[in-house]
């Protein structure tokens, strides 16, 4: 086989073998928010803060509606000290950055400290 057949035949292939992932990377981009955005600090990404027990404020920054569900973020001020129960999520990850203070965060059997930044 020539050699600029063979490279032809290399890209061609390439190509195939890539345009379901292609598919899939255009479908999911359909359902994505057409432009980025930008959410302040204290501020909600619809205007609607959520308040509940005895003053936390929960405020979304990243919602589902702009992920396909993919991904939500809230930013969330806690009045008093305490945080949530010890809870499992089956079907999501969590994620925290602490931003002031600090809290006991389980992950599996480990406890973590985690501290501002």
């Amino acid at each position: 086989m020539k050699r600029n057949t063979f490279l032809q035949a290399c890209l061609t292939m390439g190509a195939f073998l890539a345009s379901p992932f292609t598919l899939l990377a255009e479908t999911v981009r359909k359902f994505r928010v057409d432009k980025g955005f930008m959410v302040n600090a204290g501020k909600d990404r619809f205007d609607k803060s959520i308040s509940l027990l005895e003053g936390d404020t929960f405020s979304t920054k990243i919602s589902t509606k702009d992920t396909d569900g993919d991904i939500y973020v809230f930013e969330s001020t806690r009045v008093k000290e305490g945080g949530p129960t010890h809870h499992v999520h089956f079907e999501q990850d969590e994620w925290w950055y602490v931003l002031q203070g600090q809290f006991l965060i389980k992950v599996g059997d480990v406890v973590h400290q985690a501290k501002a930044g």
